[in-house]
């Protein structure tokens, strides 16, 4: 990898590091030390099981996508029901190929794409570390690292099923879809590690007791602001940067970086002003852990379409995404009754869901030639036609939109990496949790 390429990829780190410190931000200072003890220890068993066997089932048929020598070691891909539907990597585990050790440039794949599963697990074990014993925490975060995030992302960025389903779905099989498009982990990292704490929290059978009705809701508190606001800010830099790596996924697709890169900020920004104008109507002041939320969510609503869409339209994500995080968290506190101290499963349902869905909202269809392989000098008749929704540029055709095609691939996506998240998440920790349960006991007690 060039130095272009290593420099941001490098960093990408400050993406798990951006949310940690904003996690804390909103802990109190005995909770945010045992905090910091969980979250140092999970994060080096997750770095463990990923390189273990997590980089395997994610990057194991990284040939089958990319037909170069540097990956000649990663060349089998698990698909039960024909070359389409890939499932898992086979090959890679403990970055060796067989006898030999990988390629340089196979082994800067596992550098590229760790801090993102270092993210995925952040964002699950701080969400539940007040809930769960230390251990517990640590062996949930084992298990996202070395299972749910290597699948998941396999079957997104790593020629797995959701990459191909644009050939299922197409009514013409000389005109496939580009398929599910997700460019830096709206879905496969935040919808994921949301729906994973979701169902970690509901394993562990926690709820909080239910307020009353005449009690009007609070802001969550800042204990430290500026730690937080710091990590909204490095988890920003972190996710710019990282997305001008081009890694992996990206191989063989046109795209416009520094576009993608405008957009970041614009969501960013849009969705902090409104995140301030809703504190203000709500509690007559600006909230510095809401304004800090704030910021990150913007990111994460725009990482999935950032370069497919219009500036304009990407403001309008950031502010849409401002207005959801509150009544997100609201919702979650005080509808579910969950205590997620660090409003990971908002973040998920709110920032996660909108960032998969922008794309066949408003990608304009002038970036993203080749995006899976598909439409690289013509697509839908219109040529040089990228990813596209329901609102194509004006220079294309319409009727030539695939906002129908690819919302299909985008609801499919959300399903299954949604579904599969929450359901790893509860049964992770229903079993973690079995030594501490009594048989006659009910949840929400």
């Amino acid at each position: 990898m060039a130095t272009e390429i290593w420099l941001p990829a490098l960093l990408g780190y400050l993406i798990p590091v951006g949310v940690f410190l904003l996690a804390w931000g909103g802990m109190e200072p005995n909770r945010a030390r045992r905090a910091a003890a969980v979250g140092t220890l999970t994060l080096s068993l997750a770095a463990t099981g990923y390189f273990a066997v997590g980089f395997a089932f994610h990057l194991g048929g990284a040939q089958v996508v990319v037909n170069q020598p540097a990956y000649e070691e990663l060349d089998a891909l698990w698909a039960p029901m024909g070359k389409e539907w890939g499932l898992l990597g086979l090959t890679g585990f403990f970055l060796t190929g067989g006898d030999d050790p990988l390629t340089p440039e196979a082994m800067a794949l596992f550098v590229n794409y760790l801090p993102l599963a270092a993210t995925a697990v952040l964002l699950v074990a701080l969400s539940v570390h007040e809930q769960a014993r230390g251990w517990q925490a640590a062996a949930g975060g084992l298990v996202i690292a070395a299972v749910l995030f290597p699948i998941v992302a396999c079957w997104a960025w790593g020629g797995g099923w959701l990459t191909t389903i644009g050939q299922a779905i197409s009514q013409s099989p000389n005109e496939p879809q580009h398929g599910f498009v997700d460019y830096a982990g709206s879905g496969v990292v935040y919808l994921l590690g949301g729906l994973a704490a979701l169902g970690a929290l509901v394993g562990l059978k926690k709820r909080l007791p239910p307020g009353k009705l005449e009690e009007p809701a609070e802001m969550p508190p800042a204990h430290f602001p500026l730690l937080a606001n710091l990590g909204a800010l490095l988890f920003g830099l972190g996710l710019l940067s990282w997305s001008l790596s081009t890694p992996f996924h990206v191989a063989g697709a046109t795209l416009n970086l520094p576009r993608a890169a405008v957009n970041i900020v614009l969501a960013g920004a849009g969705a902090t002003f409104v995140t301030q104008v809703y504190s203000w109507f709500a509690i007559g002041r600006a909230n510095a852990l809401m304004a800090a939320r704030g910021t990150a969510v913007g990111f994460i609503a725009i990482a999935a379409g950032a370069p497919f869409i219009p500036q304009w339209w990407a403001l309008f994500v950031g502010a849409a995404v401002g207005l959801l995080l509150p009544l997100g968290v609201y919702f979650v506190e005080h509808v579910l009754r969950l205590p997620d101290a660090t409003a990971t499963i908002a973040l998920g349902l709110t920032a996660g869901l909108l960032g998969l869905l922008v794309v066949p909202l408003f990608a304009d269809g002038l970036w993203g030639q080749g995006w899976n392989g598909v439409g690289v000098d013509e697509y839908r008749t219109e040529a040089l036609m990228g990813v596209t929704g329901f609102l194509p540029a004006e220079k294309f055709d319409i009727s030539n939109g695939d906002g129908p095609g690819q919302l299909i691939a985008q609801l499919a996506g959300i399903g299954a990496i949604g579904g599969l998240s929450f359901f790893v998440g509860w049964l992770t920790f229903t079993l973690l949790n079995l030594p501490y349960t009594r048989p006659w006991e009910r949840w929400g007690k």
